[in-house]
């Protein structure tokens, strides 16, 4: 063939030809169990406290750097050093990150 059509075939082809690499590479990665139920939730509010004290701990010490003394609050940290004030995550008086009331993190 010559012309468009052999160009469009040698396209499919190739496209096909990838899309058999791209399985096989994604049936030879490791797979991770997935939790299901209550354990799923643990696991995952887990996640998300440790997320959200790595993050708010972050804009506390590039504050304290900065500034030359911790926040008062965590409003301080707003939108300067944080996007918005984090719902699992609070400052208490010293400046440390501690677990918001009621968030369920520890």
């Amino acid at each position: 063939m010559t012309g468009p059509f052999r160009t469009h075939l040698f396209s499919l082809g190739a496209l096909g030809a990838l899309g058999a690499l791209g399985l096989v590479g994604l049936s030879a990665c490791g797979t991770v169990e997935a939790k299901q139920g209550a354990p799923a939730i643990a696991q995952a509010s887990s996640l998300a406290c440790d997320s959200a004290r790595t993050e708010l701990q972050k804009a506390v010490d590039a504050y304290t750097m900065l500034e030359q003394a911790p926040p008062p609050n965590e409003q301080a940290l707003v939108p300067s050093y944080l996007l918005a004030p984090s719902q699992l995550m609070d400052i208490d008086a010293k400046g440390n990150v501690v677990p918001a009331p009621g968030s369920g993190c520890h």
